[in-house]
């Protein structure tokens, strides 16, 4: 009998693989590293300067108190909050293609929060005294203070979403079928909480009394309409991204769906923004004074004019985008839309929202406020540092989600070195999917996976006989189901109407899905099997 090696990777193992698959790559990926690197070591030099000289070298003041800073703090909550849109078909509605896609999403989150609390930080000015808001040791104000909500609900939510990724990776690692109730309890309260993290962010503006400009219902909707819009737009250029460097292990489904999210909520967006215009400037409310100083300038001063008509044109016509039929075949245009309407909404939420709160002043003075130098090397170097951990989260989950890992050993390593095989072809047909040539890779992994059905199916049906392995004729039927599938994608390709890279993708997610599946649950418990007939 073939000899048994069947255990489970600890975690020290994961750690180390994990290290390696982040450290790993090619030219591009050390060259885009050493680019961030370089941006977010001369944000790191301008905060130390910013620290020793005071905020005086901002462009802030006593008029204008929040700038650059808590603008990108505020659109990143909502890029934070976007990881939802994957999270909801694929948990509430059962979509199992959706699950592994999800994980992009939440790695985003992830990234986006730390890019939030980084912001918040450089906006302290003195930072040392952050201690003050520690529960024990300084006065935390909760439940009174909205700023400690704020507190509570990011953090809450950076760790739900640490936790999500971390267990379903591990688990993928250990080639073990993650347990729902140590995961999906998390996952249905990251929903609530995901919308709960923008709607505490609105609140802390539209609950300043003195701040006209702030003082609507309608900024929380206003505030989850953008977010839907910017996150879900950033998550496809992502996916695009992956797609064309070949390290994306899912089909076209993730992006279709986020892309109607997308058509529907750009939509909602510029509705809202519209009756927020009309009500304040028709009927003159008491925040009309800060809206035509965005919109129009106002007695000389039109700092933050093209900045809000830049980001409404970019929203109007990434808006318009969408809508074309066509779009989804074309994902660089697709792309620039995404990008386009990311930083519309950049623009509108952070500095087209942030900065007229404050103008005109409480006294009716008009001081505009301008970023500093300093204050745009400290948030570029912020967002390289997001970018450097989202970097490096996918670089570890993506292997995990698309390759071989020692979790999935069945304990016999010509099982194992037969399975190994499979997965080089799964990704070699990846490779040629995502590079556009899906439909010639396809006839040479058809006929891989005929001599492999025949070659490993008759190999692992005769150790299981010779062992009496009691759940053979269940192997046999899940050998059965998997042969009855290839039959149908090579009766679709004989048909000359057939769209062979579409047959590509249904072949690459079955193989994909019918091999974790089956190796994590039946091939590992005969494992188990053999190892106890030996023991």
């Amino acid at each position: 009998m073939a000899a048994i090696a069947l255990h489970r990777p600890g975690l020290l193992p994961f750690l180390r693989q994990a290290f390696g698959h982040a450290t790993d790559g090619g030219p591009l990926f050390y060259a885009w590293m050493t680019l961030l690197t370089c941006i977010a070591l001369v944000g790191v030099n301008a905060w130390a300067n910013q620290v020793v000289s005071g905020m005086q070298v901002t462009g802030m003041g006593d008029h204008v108190s929040w700038g650059l800073y808590i603008s990108n703090f505020t659109f990143f909550v909502g890029v934070a909050a976007a990881a939802v849109m994957m999270v909801i078909p694929a948990y509430l509605y059962h979509d199992h293609e959706m699950h592994d896609a999800v994980i992009v999403g939440e790695l985003l989150a992830i990234s986006a929060i730390i890019v939030c609390l980084l912001s918040v930080t450089v906006d302290l000015g003195r930072p040392d005294r952050f201690w003050h808001m520690m529960p024990g040791i300084g006065r935390f104000n909760w439940p009174i203070s909205l700023l400690t909500w704020d507190v509570i609900v990011l953090n809450g939510y950076l760790g739900l979403n640490a936790w999500i990724c971390g267990y379903l990776l591990w688990s993928r690692w250990r080639g073990t079928a993650p347990s729902p109730r140590l995961y999906l309890p998390f996952v249905f309260l990251s929903i609530i909480w995901a919308v709960s993290i923008h709607t505490v962010t609105a609140f802390l503006y539209c609950g300043l009394g003195g701040r006209p400009f702030w003082n609507t219902a309608l900024l929380a909707p206003r505030f989850l309409a953008s977010a839907f819009v910017a996150g879900p737009a950033l998550i496809i250029v992502v996916l695009l991204v992956l797609q064309r460097l070949g390290s994306y292990p899912f089909g076209d489904k993730p992006v279709r769906l986020l892309l109607r999210v997308v058509q529907i909520t750009a939509l909602i967006n510029l509705f809202m923004l519209a009756v927020e215009c009309f009500t304040a400037l028709y009927a003159g409310s008491t925040h009309a004074a800060s809206l035509r100083y965005l919109l129009f300038g106002a007695h000389g001063h039109y700092a933050l004019v093209p900045w809000m008509w830049s980001a409404i044109a970019l929203n109007v016509v990434a808006a318009g985008l969408f809508l074309w039929p066509g779009l989804i075949r074309r994902p660089a245009l697709l792309a620039t839309a995404c990008l386009m309407t990311f930083v519309g909404i950049w623009i509108e939420k952070g500095m087209g929202l942030v900065v007229p709160g404050f103008i005109p002043s409480t006294l009716h003075e008009m001081v505009e406020y301008v970023p500093s130098l300093t204050e745009w090397k400290i948030t570029l170097g912020i967002v390289a540092g997001g970018l450097i951990i989202y970097t490096l989260l996918l670089k570890i989950a993506l292997p995990l989600l698309s390759g071989w890992t020692p979790g999935l050993s069945v304990g016999v390593e010509a099982m194992d070195a037969q399975h190994r095989q499979l997965f080089d072809r799964l990704n070699a047909l990846v490779v040629a999917i995502r590079s556009g040539c899906g439909a010639t890779e396809l006839d040479r992994t058809m006929d891989f996976l005929d001599s492999y059905v025949r070659e490993h199916f008759a190999d692992e049906e005769k150790l299981l006989t010779d062992a009496g392995y009691p759940g053979l004729e269940g192997h046999r039927r899940m050998h059965a189901g998997f042969t009855a599938e290839l039959e149908s994608v090579r009766a679709g390709l004989a048909s000359p109407q057939a769209d062979r890279q579409d047959l590509a993708e249904r072949l690459h997610l079955s193989m994909r899905d019918w091999l974790l599946r089956h190796i994590q649950v039946e091939d590992r418990a005969y494992g188990v099997f053999l190892k106890q007939r030996l023991c």
